[in-house]
């Protein structure tokens, strides 16, 4: 809950989905470097996590770059 636009729902509805950040870690990976798509994985997965949320947590996991 540390991480800009993330509620304490969001990041309740993102560890329901990925218990550990190395799950979270592989499921971006598995998205193949699709940044756009990885940036929107979360939002798609839950209503609960807004588009901002779901970026942000991307970036706070994957790294900008």
């Amino acid at each position: 809950m540390q991480v800009p636009q993330v509620t304490e729902e969001a990041a309740q509805a993102v560890v329901e989905l990925y218990p550990t950040p190395l799950l979270l870690a592989k499921a971006y990976s598995i998205l193949g470097g699709d940044t756009s798509a990885q940036e929107k994985m979360l939002k798609k997965k839950n209503e609960m996590v807004n588009a901002g949320a779901s970026r942000n947590i991307f970036h706070l996991i994957w790294g900008d770059g």
